[in-house]
C-alpha cells in the first residue's frame, strides 16, 4: 500500500512542503480521520474525479477537508478551520484566488453544490461502504463531540433517502454496502447506548390508539342518550350506536393486542378499527336527517360521525405503532409517549366538541327567503281600519322589533320572521330545529342586524335584509343578558364574586369587562360612545352611583353619586327618576351622558302614585304614571317633556290602565289599549298638544297590548298580528 506522501503526486508542482505539512496533520495525535481515512477518500477520488469540472480543486479539497480536527469540535467547526487553513496556505504555492475560493467552498460544504461538490461528497462518503467502516465509526465516536441522538437521526435520514451517492458511478459502486453498514451502525447505536427516550414513538402511537378507542366508547355512550334528529321521535332506532359501541370495544382489545407485536398479523388487525370507522362514516352520511323548517339533525349525528373518525384515527395509530421499536416500560420514552398521547386526545376532544357545536348550529338552521321587497316608510293614521293582518298571536306582538328592513317578530317555536311593513308579507323566515321556545329579539347596528336569543342554543346575529346568519356568539355567552342592544352592552350575573358588564362586539366577543364589585346590582344603558351603569350596593358602606365607561375601551370616564331608576338614553342625555324621602318625592333628572354633569332636575307631581315610566321617541321624552292610587286601574297620566330643559310641553289623562303597554311612534304619538264595557276594546291615540282620541277595534283584546315599529301601529288578535291603517 503506498504511503500517504506518495499519493500527493503533483497536485501542485513544487509543493512538497505543503504535502508534508498535510501528511503530518493526518498522522498526528488524533484517533479519527487519520491517514487510512484520507487514503480511502483519495482512492475513491481516483475514479470519480473524471466527473469534476476542476479535478485539481476537488483533490486539494479532499486533502484539506479534515486537515484540522479536534475532539472538541463539531464537524462544522473542523470544516471551517480547514477551509481557513487552505485559504492561508494555497496562495503561497501559486494557487490562483479562484481555485483557492473553490477549494474553501468545497471544504465548508464538504461537497454539495455542482459537479465538483458531488464528486467530493461521494469520495468522502465512500468510507461508508468500506468493509472496515465499523472501525472508522468507532474512532469517530471516541474522537469527536459525538451525540448519539444526532447521529441516530442522521443515519435515519440517510437510510430513508432514495440514494446516498449523487453520482451514478458512486451510486452503482457503493450504495448497497453503504446502506448495509449504516443499518448495522444504527443497530449498534441502539444496542451500545440505548437512549432513555427510545420507543417514545411506539408509546405515543399505541397509547393514542388505545385512548382513541376509549374516547370512542365514551362518545357513543353519550350518543345513546341523545336524539338522532330534532324534534326527537320515539321510533328513532338506537341500533347504530349500540353496534358501533360493540365494535369499539372489540377495537380496544385489538389495539391492546397489537401494541405488543410488530409482525404482519398485527398490522392486519390494527387496520380493522379504521375500516369499521370508514364504514361508519359512509353509513352516517347516507342517513343524515334533512334540515327543514321544522326538523334537523340531532346531536347523535355528529357524535357518531366523530366517533367513526376517532376509530379511523385509532386504527391508523395502531398500524403506525407496529413499525417502531417498543419502549422499555416506564422509561422516559414511555412516559413521553403516554403524556403526548394524552395531550393529543385532550386537544382532539376540544376540537371535536367545537366541530360538533359548529355542525349542529349550521345544520339545524333553515332560511326561507321569499325575496319580498321592503317598504319601511309606512305610517298608521289609526282610524279603526286594518292595513293588513298576518298569522300570529299575542306573543308575536310582544316580541316585535322594528328594523331598517322591516318588522322582526318571533312567530312560532324557534322561528324569526321579517315582515314587510306595507303589505304584511313575510320577507324571510329563519328557523332553528334545536329549540322549542320563543325567541328574544334585539335590533343591532341601526336596525341593519338582528340579535336573536334561542333558548339552550345561544345568540345568533341575522342580517335584517336577507335573514342570513352573520355571526353566532361563543358558547360561553349563552348566559349573557342584553342591557342595551344599540350600542351593544351585555352583562352576566354570578352567585359568587362580582357580576360583570361587557362591551360586546356583534360577533359576541367582549372588548372589555367591568366588574363593579361584590354585593352590587347594575343596570346599564348606552349612548353613541359611552356605556352608563347605575350601580347599587347591598353589603358595603358605599352609596349608589353612576359610572360612565368608554364604549370602546371600557375605561371609566366619570362617576357621579346617586342612582336613577328607569334609566333612559335621550340623545346625548341620560334621563331617570330619582326618589327621595322614602319615595315620597320623585324627580326627573337629566345628566350629560359624556361628563356625568347634571343638566336639569324637575319635580314630578306628588299625587302621581305609580312608578313613572320613561320612553324616548327620538324627539320627545314621554313620562307616564297614574293620577292617584284609586285610578291606577282605569287612568294613566301622559306627559310630553322637552329634553333640552325638562319642561312639560303637554300633559293629558287618558282612559287606560297605568300598567298597560305603551307604544310611542317615531313622530311622538302615544298609543295605549283602552278597555270598554261589554269586553270591547278601543285604542287610545294621543298627540302632543291634542286631546286623546279613542278608536274602537273589533276582535282585539285590550290585555294583549299595542306596539309600534317606526310610525306603524300594530295590535294582536288571538291568532293574528294586525297592522292598523
Amino acid at each position: 500500500m503506498p504511503g500517504l506522501r506518495e499519493l500527493w503526486g503533483d497536485v501542485i508542482p513544487d509543493a512538497g512542503p505543503l504535502a508534508d505539512t498535510l501528511v503530518r496533520r493526518y498522522t498526528g495525535k488524533r484517533r479519527a480521520y487519520r491517514d487510512d481515512y484520507l487514503r480511502h477518500v483519495l482512492g475513491a477520488l481516483d475514479s470519480l474525479e473524471q466527473l469534476a469540472t476542476d479535478p485539481v480543486a476537488v483533490r486539494l479539497a479532499a486533502w484539506f477537508h479534515r486537515a484540522v480536527h479536534s475532539a472538541e469540535n463539531t464537524a462544522q467547526d473542523d470544516a471551517e478551520a480547514s477551509a481557513q487553513l487552505a485559504g492561508e496556505l494555497l496562495p503561497t504555492y501559486g494557487v490562483t484566488d479562484v481555485r483557492t475560493a473553490e477549494v474553501a467552498r468545497l471544504i465548508r460544504l464538504t461537497g454539495g453544490g455542482g459537479a465538483n461538490g458531488d464528486v467530493l461528497q461521494d469520495a468522502v462518503n465512500a468510507v461508508l461502504a468500506d468493509p472496515q467502516y465499523a472501525k472508522h465509526a468507532s474512532e469517530v465516536r471516541r474522537d469527536s463531540r459525538f451525540d448519539a441522538g444526532v447521529r441516530r437521526a442522521q443515519l435515519q435520514v440517510l437510510l430513508a433517502s432514495d440514494r446516498i451517492y449523487r453520482t451514478d458511478l458512486a451510486h452503482d459502486r457503493y450504495e448497497q454496502p453503504a446502506r448495509t453498514n449504516l443499518a448495522a451502525e444504527l443497530e449498534q447505536l441502539d444496542g451500545i447506548a440505548p437512549s432513555p427516550w427510545r420507543g417514545w414513538r411506539h408509546s405515543l402511537l399505541s397509547m393514542l390508539a388505545f385512548m382513541s378507542a376509549g374516547s370512542t366508547i365514551a362518545g357513543l355512550g353519550a350518543a345513546l342518550g341523545s336524539p338522532w334528529r330534532y324534534p326527537a321521535f320515539h321510533d328513532d332506532s338506537r341500533w347504530q350506536p349500540i353496534l358501533m359501541t360493540a365494535l369499539a370495544v372489540v377495537s380496544l382489545f385489538a389495539v391492546a393486542w397489537t401494541a405488543r407485536r410488530t409482525d404482519r398479523m398485527a398490522r392486519f388487525v390494527a387496520v380493522a378499527p379504521a375500516a369499521v370507522g370508514l364504514v361508519g362514516v359512509f353509513v352516517i352520511l347516507a342517513n343524515i336527517p334533512p334540515t327543514t323548517g321544522g326538523s334537523g339533525p340531532g346531536p347523535r349525528v355528529p357524535t357518531m360521525m366523530l366517533a367513526s373518525v376517532s376509530l379511523v384515527l385509532c386504527g391508523a395509530a395502531a398500524f403506525a405503532a407496529t413499525w417502531f421499536a417498543q419502549s422499555v416500560v416506564r422509561s422516559r420514552g414511555w412516559w413521553l409517549g403516554t403524556l403526548g398521547a394524552g395531550v393529543v386526545v385532550i386537544l382532539l376532544g376540544f376540537l371535536f366538541d367545537s366541530i360538533q357545536n359548529a355542525y349542529l348550529y349550521s345544520a339545524d338552521e333553515h332560511l326561507d327567503n321569499r325575496h319580498v321587497p321592503a317598504d319601511v316608510g309606512v305610517a298608521s293614521v289609526v282610524d279603526g281600519g286594518t292595513l293588513w293582518s298576518t298569522p300570529g298571536n299575542p306573543d308575536t306582538l310582544r316580541s316585535l322589533v322594528g328594523t331598517a328592513h322591516g318588522i322582526a317578530v318571533a312567530n312560532g317555536r324557534g322561528a324569526v320572521e321579517m315582515i314587510d311593513p306595507k303589505t304584511g308579507k313575510v320577507r324571510w323566515r329563519y328557523t332553528r330545529a334545536d329549540t322549542h321556545r320563543e325567541v328574544k329579539l334585539y335590533p343591532l347596528d341601526g336596525g341593519q342586524q338582528l340579535l336573536a336569543m334561542f333558548d339552550q342554543v345561544g345568540y345568533a346575529v341575522l342580517d335584517t335584509d336577507t335573514g342570513k346568519r352573520t355571526a353566532a356568539w361563543p358558547d360561553g355567552s349563552i348566559d349573557d343578558e342584553v342591557e342595551d342592544s344599540d350600542p351593544l352592552v351585555t352583562s352576566k350575573q354570578y352567585t359568587v364574586g362580582s357580576d360583570k358588564v361587557y362591551g360586546t362586539d356583534l360577533d359576541g366577543s367582549h372588548r372589555w369587562t367591568y366588574e363593579p364589585g361584590r354585593c352590587t346590582s347594575t343596570v346599564a344603558t348606552a349612548v353613541a360612545d359611552l356605556a352608563i351603569l347605575d350601580v347599587g350596593t347591598s353589603c358595603r358602606q358605599e352609596p349608589a352611583h353612576l359610572i360612565g365607561l368608554d364604549l370602546k375601551s371600557g375605561k371609566q370616564r366619570w362617576r357621579a353619586d346617586g342612582d336613577l331608576s328607569a334609566l333612559t338614553a335621550a340623545g346625548d342625555l341620560l334621563v331617570g327618576i330619582r326618589a327621595e324621602s322614602a319615595g315620597k318625592v320623585r324627580r326627573l333628572v337629566a345628566i350629560d351622558a359624556h361628563t356625568g354633569a347634571g343638566k336639569w332636575t324637575v319635580d314630578l307631581p306628588k299625587e302621581w302614585a305609580c312608578p313613572p315610566r320613561l320612553l324616548w321617541s327620538g324627539r320627545r321624552l314621554v313620562v307616564t304614571s297614574c293620577p292617584n292610587l284609586a285610578k291606577r286601574d282605569t287612568e294613566t297620566v301622559v306627559r310630553f317633556v322637552d329634553p333640552s330643559n325638562g319642561q312639560a310641553t303637554a300633559t293629558a289623562v287618558v282612559a287606560a290602565p297605568a300598567g298597560s303597554r305603551i307604544a310611542v311612534t317615531a313622530d311622538s304619538r302615544v298609543f295605549m289599549m283602552s278597555p270598554q264595557g261589554d269586553a270591547k276594546c278601543r285604542i287610545m291615540r294621543l298627540t302632543e298638544g291634542a286631546a286623546p282620541a279613542y278608536v274602537p277595534l273589533d276582535g282585539v283584546g285590550c290585555g294583549w297590548g299595542v306596539a309600534a315599529a317606526g310610525n306603524l301601529v300594530l295590535v294582536s288578535t288571538r291568532d293574528s298580528l294586525v297592522a292598523l291603517r
